[in-house]
């Protein structure tokens, strides 16, 4: 579960929470307000001053173009080409390019642990900017992962284990260890992650609720498609363009029906806990306590923490099955370390923590398919020149280049799945922690890296294996023959793993029961 620390599109998707998600926007602008925001945008249009910047810009607006709306729009499927040519010809020159959010100063990753903790960059202005500052759930959000989350995971295992098994067996049916059959990878996938998730979050009643699991999964879907529509708009105009985007409706009706079904459940839960009869220990009640009494809106930090997890966890794993299926000589190794450490540890946090192999194959995975092309995206609060001599101005939005992931300078073989790549580093003296999934650096920023890295990068670690290790051992995959090979999936800075894959499955007899 990456939070949007490790996410381009996961950061942007939380200042257009701060649209739909508030309550206190009415449900339908009036002429004044929508003539009011038009004006000031077409002010905002013609008032812009061409910069004086000695970087060099790799798709600077034209004289005659009045909006940056055409360079977005060209950056989301040139974006990849672009800054690779740039980082392989000037592997330590800093450039900027006009993104999906507007002009972005990418730095070269030499930079990286400079800037990672630099209090004079802010990470919340960035998230935020050109929506709204802020959001009142948004603190008490990265406090529950921080605090509570992350220091439950030895009891969540169990948990994971036996939600996964129950949904898995109604996701990848299979009457017989002979017949293959063909599944739609993501969709299948992000109803999996969806209810994995929930029980963790939500407990085990709320995590089967069809409605709820409908609500997470659309708003997710709605909530990222509603985000990338605004970002091509110019920052003013998305108080007027929100309200009719049909994406955003339809997120804004997604978190009306998430407000019907956890009130229900909240006074359920009031009536049970004044009556002494339960105790509850999941992210209602963590949310509960991390809010001290202040006002705050359970169904948006519900939705806000589910489809952290959703999107980035649904996409890791799908990544990380295609490319088992495209090198599947790994797969009995993976299968035999299961179930050795289940034989040994059972479900337990420590257990998964053994399984190094599986370990390095989803890190590989995530190295190859990172969130983003770039990462550490910051705000400058001050004007800032950095050891290199680049010069960012107040206001300026600065990110880091994850061409280091990339790099043969940095990985031997780099363009190549090798699932035993960062088991061979862990066991090389000096590396036993750098090498790990959840570890950042520069060399992988997979989960960002410094005071803001993904903070739900443990639980989102544990669930993936928990799930990977249903997958592999009660079912044999392949790719559909004859079908295109997968591939990543580029837009502007995001990455994505490919959402047109289907793969075959067989049911097979488990080594040890799970």
């Amino acid at each position: 579960m990456a939070q949007p620390s490790s996410s381009p599109s996961v950061a942007s998707f939380e200042g257009f929470r701060a649209w739909v998600d508030d309550p206190t926007i009415i449900s339908t602008p009036t002429p004044y307000v929508l003539a009011a925001a038009f004006a000031v945008a077409v002010l905002f249009l013609f008032q812009g001053q061409k910069s004086t910047s000695p970087i060099p810009h790799l798709n600077p607006r034209n004289t005659l173009e009045f909006t940056d709306t055409h360079r977005k729009k060209d950056f989301l499927t040139r974006s990849r080409a672009m800054l690779d040519a740039w980082f392989r010809d000037h592997p330590d020159k800093t450039v900027r390019v006009i993104g999906d959010t507007g002009e972005v100063t990418v730095l070269p990753p030499h930079l990286t642990n400079e800037i990672r903790n630099d209090p004079r960059l802010s990470f919340s202005r960035w998230v935020y900017k050109g929506f709204r500052e802020g959001s009142r759930e948004s603190h008490i959000v990265q406090g529950v992962i921080m605090k509570d989350l992350t220091k439950y995971l030895n009891k969540v295992t169990e948990p994971l284990a036996e939600e996964t098994a129950l949904v898995v067996e109604e996701q990848y049916p299979a009457s017989d260890n002979k017949a293959w059959h063909t599944t739609h990878l993501r969709e299948s996938m992000l109803r999996v992650v969806s209810r994995v998730s929930s029980r963790v979050f939500l407990g085990d009643e709320v995590c089967r609720n069809g409605d709820w699991l409908n609500v997470t999964r659309n708003y997710t879907v709605n909530g990222f498609r509603g985000a990338e529509e605004l970002r091509l708009w110019p920052g003013p105009l998305r108080f007027f363009a929100h309200w009719f985007l049909p994406s955003c409706t339809r997120a804004r009706a997604d978190v009306r029906e998430a407000r019907r079904i956890l009130n229900e459940v909240l006074e359920k839960r009031r009536a049970l806990k004044q009556s002494g009869e339960v105790e509850f220990d999941d992210a209602i009640e963590w949310f509960e306590r991390e809010a001290k009494g202040r006002d705050y809106d359970p169904a948006v930090v519900q939705l806000t923490l589910s489809s952290a997890a959703i999107h980035t966890t649904t996409d890791l794993i799908s990544q990380v099955m295609m490319d088992l299926c495209s090198n599947p000589e790994i797969i009995d190794e993976l299968r035999q370390e299961i179930v050795r450490a289940l034989t040994e540890g059972g479900w337990k946090k420590t257990t998964l923590y053994s399984m190094k192999l599986l370990d390095s194959a989803i890190k590989e995975s995530l190295r190859m398919n990172p969130t983003g092309i770039i990462s550490l995206r910051r705000v400058a609060e001050d004007n800032i020149r950095f050891s290199d001599g680049t010069f960012v101005p107040k206001n300026g939005i600065i990110a880091v280049s994850a061409q280091n992931m990339w790099d043969p300078k940095t990985y031997d073989k780099p363009n190549e799945w090798d699932g035993r790549r960062f088991l061979r580093m862990r066991e090389t003296p000096g590396q036993e922690n750098t090498a790990q999934l959840v570890s950042t650096g520069p060399e992988h920023l997979g989960f960002g890296h410094g005071q803001h890295a993904c903070p739900g990068r443990f639980f989102a670690s544990n669930e993936a294996k928990v799930v990977l290790i249903h997958l592999l051992l009660k079912y044999d995959w392949r790719l559909v023959k004859g079908a295109p090979p997968p591939k990543i999936q580029h837009s502007g800075f995001s990455l994505s793993a490919d959402p047109t894959i289907k793969l075959e499955y067989r049911r097979r007899t488990p080594e040890i029961e799970i």
